[in-house]
């Protein structure tokens, strides 16, 4: 991908990046929705319906994990590694059914990885998986040998 230029993904590696987040969103239940965004805020492939609301998630998350990136950089301690917000979807019923978590993690330089996600807290087994697709789709985007998938949360 040429990310400067702002040319999307080939066929070949939005087809990868899309079996990586199927797979993994079949792999653990707690995860309902990912999305491989551009820093510009374009989902690049996603395994949601791409709804006003689903663009509206894309933008705001990609936001967020920039102002920790401009922190991070402002702090001089490095770059953001992960982002994590929690989204209360009823006001009126505060238990933890209506409580979705968005993690998100950089992928490479120009992409990011975002999981929408129920339970309590994002689990070991699901922050090892996040990993291994952010590792997996940056050498999707590179263009470079294709490590194995192997989930922790089977």
């Amino acid at each position: 991908m040429n990310n400067e230029s702002g040319d999307m993904l080939t066929d070949e590696q939005r087809s990868l990046a899309t079996r990586c987040l199927w797979s993994l969103q079949e792999a653990d239940i707690s995860v309902e929705g990912l999305i491989l965004t551009h820093v510009r805020g374009i989902a690049l492939t996603s395994t949601m319906h791409q709804t006003a609301s689903t663009s509206r998630l894309t933008a705001v998350a990609v936001a967020m994990f920039l102002l920790g990136e401009h922190t991070s950089e402002a702090w001089g301690n490095g770059e953001s590694l992960e982002v994590h917000v929690r989204v209360q979807l009823d006001p009126n019923n505060p238990d933890s059914m209506a409580m979705r978590y968005v993690s998100m993690r950089p992928v490479g330089p120009w992409a990011i990885l975002l999981a929408v996600h129920s339970g309590s807290k994002l689990s070991i087994n699901l922050e090892a998986d996040l990993n291994t697709a952010a590792h997996y789709l940056e050498a999707v985007l590179d263009n470079q040998p294709l490590p194995p998938l192997i989930w922790e949360s089977i």
